[in-house]
């Protein structure tokens, strides 16, 4: 799928007017699957240690990276709540990532943000307003996103910043959990 015909059904759904974040969805997955056609998207995958990421994409049995999509209206860059917990944690833990509202990309490696690309502007009175000169943009940095390799660790002090970010994780799932079997909830793992 390429970017005009993806940016035209984003348009259709947002039209009905009773479009959701998942509305959106299949749409994403078409997108992704569409970079290379040896990658693929998978929507709504197993969870891993740090949540749910929205798509896991691959190159044949290699995890290429994730993806969390939000909903159309969402500023990406003001997330609130348990929204902002939940990014942090992605940027802790997966080293090839995506956010994206269907309009805004955000590309994050190794939880830095290396580049951002807007598609297109929304309005809540009137249509989305795409911006074509911006497609090549995003095409380009999604092969990029789907070119990436897993990272060999070549050093122990590489190898102690990953284990550092991981154990900051365990720990904050591990708090989690054990706040909800206090309260008597049982944790969501």
């Amino acid at each position: 799928m390429d970017i005009q015909n993806f940016i035209s059904e984003v348009q259709n759904i947002h039209k009905t007017g009773v479009a959701t974040e998942h509305s959106y969805r299949a749409i994403l997955q078409d997108l992704f699957s569409s970079i290379d056609t040896d990658v693929t998207a998978l929507n709504e995958p197993k969870r891993v240690a740090c949540g749910a990421p929205d798509f896991l994409v691959n190159r044949g049995e290699v995890i290429v990276g994730h993806v969390e999509a939000k909903d159309i209206d969402k500023d990406l860059s003001k997330l609130r709540g348990e929204e902002a917990e939940q990014k942090e944690r992605y940027l802790k833990a997966l080293p090839n990532l995506i956010y994206t509202n269907c309009l805004d990309f955000e590309f994050y490696r190794d939880g830095v943000l290396i580049n951002k690309v807007c598609i297109g502007e929304f309005s809540r009175k009137s249509k989305i307003q795409s911006k074509p000169d911006q497609y090549s943009a995003l095409e380009h940095q999604l092969k990029e996103f789907a070119s990436q390799r897993l990272q060999t660790i070549t050093s122990s002090e590489r190898l102690a910043e990953i284990m550092a970010g991981k154990t900051v994780l365990i720990k904050d799932v591990l708090f989690g959990a054990s706040r909800f079997c206090v309260m008597g909830w049982s944790a969501p793992l």
